[in-house]
């Protein structure tokens, strides 16, 4: 009987040490699934790190929120504008658009109306820039967002997804009960030789 307990401890102790031993290495591969060298340009690693602020790929090294800051940046494209060839100059017979101020609109729909057709705003309507006109004169829009959030549906507040916790735990929670399940069958067999 004692080399049947040793055996079952051997056992047990060998299946604790098949779950627990490989156990690091898959977790570490989970959270950091992404390097440098996956990004051809810097933007790319900057969004992949504004996803999840944590930083599970230390896609950020140094810790100042500027990702891969080593890959080159995105080129910019740059459009040119066909110029155009006269042959005489236009008369100095033309005339300025009159500017308009929130003075000149009777309601806010008008002043709205007027930066719609021109949303850079040659008229200085959206004093603060936020889309909405003559707020000076108007008053503040009912039942609009004052500030508008940035990023996708899935930027969420920077903590872990459920998911990258879920694996640890169902891998925890099945090594303790192979571990509790050979304890138990050690101490049946222990009592079962008093």
């Amino acid at each position: 009987m004692p080399k049947l307990s040793r055996l079952l401890g051997t056992v047990a102790a060998g299946a604790a040490l098949a779950l627990f031993a490989p156990a690091p290495a898959l977790f570490a591969n989970a959270a950091d699934t992404l390097n440098c060298g996956d990004f051809q340009y810097q933007e790319d690693a900057q969004a992949e790190l504004e996803k999840n602020p944590a930083d599970p790929n230390n896609l950020d090294g140094n810790d100042d929120g500027v990702a891969c800051e080593s890959l080159p940046h995105r080129p910019k494209t740059t459009t040119e504008k066909p110029t155009a060839t006269t042959t005489a100059p236009k008369p100095a017979t033309t005339t300025k658009a009159a500017d308009k101020d929130c003075a000149d609109f009777a309601t806010q729909a008008q002043a709205q109306a007027e930066l719609n057709k021109n949303p850079a705003d040659p008229n200085r309507l959206d004093a603060d820039h936020d889309g909405y006109a003559c707020e000076s004169k108007f008053g503040q829009p009912t039942g609009q967002v004052k500030v508008k959030p940035s990023g996708g549906v899935d930027t969420g507040d920077g903590t872990s997804l459920p998911s990258e916790n879920d694996t640890a735990l169902v891998a925890g929670g099945a090594a303790l009960a192979a571990t509790a399940g050979a304890g138990a069958v050690l101490l049946v067999r222990r009592r079962a030789r008093r």
